[in-house]
C-alpha cells in the first residue's frame, strides 16, 4: 500500500470493502453484455454483433454498438462515481474489468474498414467542463485507447451549447429534441474523410446523444462510426 491509499484507501464501490474499487465478489456478479447480446443502435433490437440494421441505416447513423456491461448494480455504482467524482486509479480498475475478447472484436472491427481508427470521447460543453474540472468519457476514453493502442483527439468533435442533463428527462422524445444540433466539427473535412471513428461514451441509454454526435461526423464526411459505451 503506497502513501495515498493509506491516506486516502480504496473502497469497492459495490459493498465498501476495504482494499480495491471492485472486490473479488462484486466482481463475479457484474453482467458482461455477450456479444449475442448485442442490439442495433437505432431501433435497439438485437443485431448480428451490434451492426446497424439495414432497414434501419441512414446516411448519418451509427454504423453499430459495441457495449460492454449492464448498466446495473456495480456497474451503475461505478459510473456514477466516476461521472461525480473522477477517481484516476477507480477508472483504470474499470477499464481493466473489459474482456479481451471485446477489445479484440474491436480491433478486428476497426482493422476490416482499411480507415485511420481513431477514439472520439463525447465532449462536455466547456461550462460544465469547467463546473466538473473533467470529462468523464474522455478520461474512460483515453485508457480504452491504449487498450486498442489507437488514438483518442478531444478537439474533432465540439458541443455547440449546453443542454439539459438527459437523466433529467423522462421521455425518449424529449432526449431527442434535447440533442438536436448540439454538436459541431473542429476539423476539416480532408482530415475527417479517412478515418473510422470509435465515438466513446460512458452509458447508451435511448442513444440519442450518440446518434446525435455521429450525425454531425458522418455529414463532415466521417465514412465509419461505431458507437462503444461502458455500460447500456
Amino acid at each position: 500500500m503506497n502513501l495515498l491509499d493509506f491516506v486516502f484507501p480504496k473502497r469497492c464501490v459495490g459493498c465498501g470493502k476495504l482494499g480495491r474499487y471492485f472486490c473479488d465478489r462484486c466482481s463475479s456478479i457484474i453482467r458482461i453484455i455477450e456479444l449475442n447480446e448485442a442490439i442495433c443502435p437505432i431501433c435497439e433490437k438485437p443485431a448480428v454483433d451490434g451492426m446497424t440494421h439495414p432497414r434501419c441505416e441512414t446516411r448519418y447513423s451509427l454504423d453499430g454498438l459495441t457495449s460492454f456491461f449492464r448498466y446495473d448494480g456495480v456497474i451503475k455504482k461505478a459510473i456514477k462515481t466516476i461521472k461525480y467524482r473522477f477517481v484516476s486509479d477507480l477508472a483504470n480498475e474499470f477499464v481493466a474489468l473489459v474482456p479481451e475478447a471485446s477489445i479484440i472484436s474491436l480491433s478486428k472491427l476497426l482493422n476490416s474498414t482499411s480507415l485511420r481508427p481513431l477514439v472520439i470521447p463525447i465532449p462536455l460543453h466547456p461550462s460544465r467542463l469547467r463546473f466538473r474540472g473533467f470529462n468523464q468519457a474522455a478520461e474512460l476514453g483515453k485508457i480504452i485507447s491504449l487498450r486498442l493502442q489507437i488514438p483518442m483527439r478531444t478537439d474533432i468533435l465540439r458541443r455547440t451549447r449546453s443542454t439539459v442533463p438527459q437523466v433529467e428527462m423522462k421521455h425518449k422524445e424529449e432526449r431527442v429534441k434535447n440533442m438536436g444540433n448540439v454538436f459541431a466539427m473542429n476539423t476539416p473535412l480532408r482530415i475527417a474523410t479517412n478515418v473510422s471513428v470509435l465515438l466513446f461514451d460512458d452509458v447508451f441509454t435511448t442513444g440519442a446523444t450518440m446518434r446525435a454526435a455521429a450525425k454531425e461526423l458522418k455529414r463532415n464526411g466521417v465514412k465509419f462510426v461505431w458507437g462503444v459505451t461502458m455500460a447500456r
